[in-house]
């Protein structure tokens, strides 16, 4: 018999089947029971089993797809680490919370149904999931331990809940395919590094809440840039940087120079209203952002600063030659006239018009 069951207890599976099917006697799944099954395919659950252990199917390198069943009340850790082919995943509603590393390293996981009723997800459940593509999260979740999602290279798209209330260190550390995440208002922690992608992102963030630097970049400050050997090459022409992103509750003392100018860039190229902090930094540092609107045809940004009063138009003269764009350099000069013409009416002593 390829079971061994003691009590509604599934103790050890000893076979090298590619499907098996669990007989309905069984309420328990013990830890390890299917350890290292290295032709085990696919797994049928009776409606009994309601208890799964720590590290049951841990290294089942063949095994394909599972759904659990709807008498599931718990679920171990590491259940199904290292399950290099599995590519997905059927969660019973029943369940409201996922233990840690339950997927780590399940490199060809690609479709996850999570429970309806999910509150939490534990350390590193995700981790390395390097297939993963897309990840909704139910209304319910309020946690995201610490680096749930480490290391996720094609995670492009994750829908935050309304209703999440945490997210843990290093959560989307390494997931450089990620171009947007939308953060809930009812977001009251951020972990260090938890936006810590080495990619391109957009950040949509609610204006009275605190984004810190660390919260991007546990050590260079938004300065990565990392080669195929994965080690700082020193380059910055591709670095690190959030992009169309308008975050409004920052400490511009706790970020680098580098960072500073990134933040007011966006912040230039988002404008919808004055951030008086921002306006003042970009009044303080116009020659430092002009050079680089300039290098980087960032016009937009150009356009609004002058408009709105934060760079003052005679800077931009000597810049005037090295843009190219006939229509831009057209505004730009546009907007210097009118500038004149406005300091020449109140320079005029009123009492010479009668």
């Amino acid at each position: 018999m390829a079971f061994d069951i003691v009590s509604g207890t599934l103790k050890k599976y000893e076979g090298n089947d590619e499907q098996v099917i669990i007989p309905d006697s069984v309420e328990r799944i013990a830890d390890y029971a299917f350890y290292g099954a290295a032709e085990l395919k696919t797994v049928i659950f009776p409606d009994t089993v309601e208890e799964v252990g720590s590290n049951v199917f841990y290294d089942c390198e063949n095994l394909i797809e599972i759904r659990l069943p709807d008498s599931l009340s718990f679920l171990g850790s590491a259940a199904f680490s290292r399950c290099a082919n599995l590519k997905k995943v059927i969660f019973p509603d029943s369940l409201t919370y996922l233990p840690k590393i339950t997927f780590f390293q399940c490199e060809s996981l690609r479709e996850v149904h999570l429970p309806a009723k999910l509150e939490k997800i534990s350390r590193a459940c995700f981790e390395q999931c390097h297939s993963l593509k897309e990840i909704v999260l139910p209304d319910s979740v309020k946690v995201l331990d610490e680096n749930v999602f480490d290391d996720c290279t094609s995670l492009e798209t994750v829908r935050l809940n309304e209703g999440l209330q945490s997210i843990g260190e290093n959560v989307f550390f390494n997931c450089n395919s990620l171009k947007e995440l939308v953060l809930p208002a009812s977001l009251q922690s951020i972990g260090k590094g938890a936006f810590e992608t080495r990619g391109k992102l957009k950040l949509t963030v609610p204006d009275d809440m605190m984004i810190h630097s660390k919260m991007l970049d546990n050590n260079w400050n938004m300065y990565w840039n990392f080669g195929v050997n994965r080690r700082y090459n020193g380059r910055n022409e591709d670095n690190y940087q959030l992009h169309d992103s308008r975050i409004a509750n920052v400490n511009l003392k706790e970020w680098k120079p580098a960072a500073r100018l990134v933040l007011a860039l966006n912040y230039l190229e988002t404008y919808d209203h004055p951030i008086d902090f921002y306006d003042s930094w970009i009044s303080e540092n116009g020659s430092e952002l002009l050079e680089n609107m300039v290098n980087e045809k960032r016009f937009k940004a150009l356009n609004t600063a002058v408009e709105n009063g934060m760079i003052e138009t005679s800077l931009i003269e000597p810049y005037l030659s090295r843009i190219a764009d006939r229509t831009e350099k057209a505004k730009l000069l546009e907007m210097n006239r009118n500038q004149e013409k406005k300091d020449d009416l109140s320079s005029l002593d009123l009492d010479d018009l009668f």
